[in-house]
């Protein structure tokens, strides 16, 4: 039950109708997705995985969102969907490499901006820490 590793982004988001589409249409771009519905399962996730990007809606309703963006490595990008722009302001300020998609928001546009913020580090090849 490997995914490939080098496109592997963290979705968490507890609503499954916006998660779902979120994630076939990330897989038809090519990623492999991890997902989780709480903030815990999210903080497992960075654990347990190599990614290259995470999506990360702050409002759950188990935990914040917030926990998970703060605990991702400062080397992987990471976008806040959020209906609550002033939520992410200061998440954007205090981590570089944080960018805000607002709700409702669009498929192309998220993609678009994970694609962009990948080629802005390396394409997320540079998956090799010691």
């Amino acid at each position: 039950m490997t995914k490939d590793t080098a496109r592997l982004v963290l979705v968490v988001e507890d609503d499954v109708s916006v998660r779902r589409p979120l994630v076939k249409f990330l897989e038809m771009h090519g990623f492999a997705v991890v997902t989780a519905e709480t903030a815990d399962e999210g903080l497992d996730a960075l654990r347990k995985n190599r990614l290259v990007a995470a999506v990360v809606d702050l409002r759950l309703r188990r935990g914040s969102g917030r926990d998970v963006v703060v605990a991702t490595p400062a080397d992987v990008p990471v976008i806040i969907f959020s209906g609550v722009p002033s939520e992410s302001a200061e998440l954007e300020r205090l981590r570089p490499r944080t960018r805000l998609i607002e709700k409702p928001y669009s498929l192309v546009l998220l993609v678009e901006t994970l694609e962009e913020m990948l080629s802005e580090s390396g394409g997320g090849s540079q998956n090799l820490h010691p």
